[in-house]
């Protein structure tokens, strides 16, 4: 990594941009969506409307960290569409409080699964590279739901590459 790099990287965490608080701040997002992104498939076995309610429920009372804000949600399943349910939250960063929004669509799934597709962008201009922050929305979201789930990486936010 070359030292320019370096030293932005370092002036983005000292302040200018938000820095993401660990645990699971591996996968940096630079530019995926023109800003930082990052979207995930999750999988739960469960119905499409206990998982849209558990999320519901769950961002209505701030998510694991209390920092999500729950923005609205939709039953799409009159209109014959490939989706049941779609929702939309925002998350507040620890530090600097920056906002992420984040779009999640429930379906349901052939394999007795459901699937949410969930999405995470940063909402300031320029968050260029995200150092994780994205990711983490997602995941610690998630993982505050304390189901048991499965993930696949589908943009965005790649895993950490082994340093040599």
């Amino acid at each position: 990594m070359g030292i320019l790099r370096v030293c932005f990287l370092a002036a983005m965490c000292a302040g200018v941009v938000m820095c993401c608080q660990p645990p699971d701040c591996d996968r940096e997002d630079c530019g995926t969506c023109g800003n930082a992104c990052c979207q995930v498939e999750f999988f739960f076995k469960a119905s499409t409307l206990d998982v849209y309610n558990l999320m519901v429920d769950n961002l209505k009372k701030g998510g694991a960290d209390s920092r999500y804000t729950y923005k609205g949600g939709q039953d799409l399943r009159p209109y014959n569409t490939t989706a049941d349910f779609v929702l939309q939250a925002w998350h507040t960063t620890l530090k600097n409080h920056y906002n992420d929004t984040l779009d999640f669509t429930v379906l349901p799934s052939s394999t007795g699964f459901t699937s949410v597709t969930a999405f995470s962008i940063s909402q300031i201009a320029g968050a260029y590279c995200d150092a994780g922050q994205n990711y983490k929305n997602l995941v610690g979201y998630v993982k505050g739901l304390n189901t048991p789930y499965q993930m696949i990486v589908s943009r965005g936010c790649p895993p950490p590459t082994s340093r040599r």
